[in-house]
C-alpha cells in the first residue's frame, strides 16, 4: 500500500500547475483509496468466511459494510469532481483528451450515483447504480445487468490519468 500512496503523492503533484489547491485533496483522496482497498480486503475475508460457514455476519460487520460502501461512494463523487475540474481547466490543452477519457469512464457511475440518471453516452445502463461486492476487488456497482463497475478501477483510471499529465 506504501507504493501505491507514494504513487497518488506523486501523481497529485502533477496537478499543481493546473490549480495549486489540487495536490492536497488528491492526496487525501490517494489516501482514502488505500484505506478503501484494505476495507474491501476485510470485507472480501468476512463474506468467505461466512459462505464458508466459518462465521455469521455479525451487526458490527453489517455497519462496517455499510460504512465502506458509503465511503466508496463518496470517494467515488470526490473523484469526479476533481477529473470534471482538471478536464474544464484543460480546454484547448493537449492533455484535455486523456482528462475527458478519465471523466467518461466516472461518468458512468456517477450519474447514477450522485443524480439516480444515466449519463447521456450511457443510454442503456440502468439510473440506479446497484451497490454490490466483487469477489476480486470489493466495492462494485451494477449499470447494467451483467455491467459491474469496481471502485478498485475508478481508482486505478484516476491514478493512471494523474500519472499521465
Amino acid at each position: 500500500m506504501v507504493d501505491r500512496m507514494q504513487r497518488w503523492v506523486s501523481a497529485g503533484h502533477k496537478a499543481a500547475p493546473i490549480e495549486k489547491m489540487m495536490p492536497p485533496v488528491i492526496h487525501a483522496l490517494g489516501h482514502k483509496d488505500c484505506e478503501l482497498i484494505q476495507r474491501d480486503r476485510r470485507a472480501l475475508e468476512i463474506h468467505n468466511l461466512t459462505e464458508a460457514g466459518v462465521i455469521h455476519p455479525t451487526e458490527q460487520h453489517m455497519m462496517e459494510f455499510n460504512d465502506l460502501l458509503t465511503q466508496s461512494y463518496l470517494w467515488v463523487l470526490g473523484s469526479y469532481e476533481i477529473i470534471r475540474s482538471i478536464c474544464e481547466r484543460l480546454e484547448g490543452d493537449p492533455r484535455h483528451s486523456i482528462a475527458r477519457e478519465a471523466k467518461h469512464v466516472f461518468e458512468r457511475v456517477r450519474m447514477p450515483l450522485a443524480k439516480m440518471a444515466t449519463a447521456s453516452r450511457y443510454r442503456a445502463d440502468s439510473p440506479i447504480a446497484y451497490p454490490a461486492l466483487n469477489l476480486d476487488c470489493g466495492i462494485a456497482w451494477q449499470v447494467q445487468e451483467s455491467v459491474f463497475i469496481t471502485r478498485h478501477e475508478l481508482s486505478d483510471t484516476f491514478l493512471n490519468f494523474l500519472e499521465a499529465l
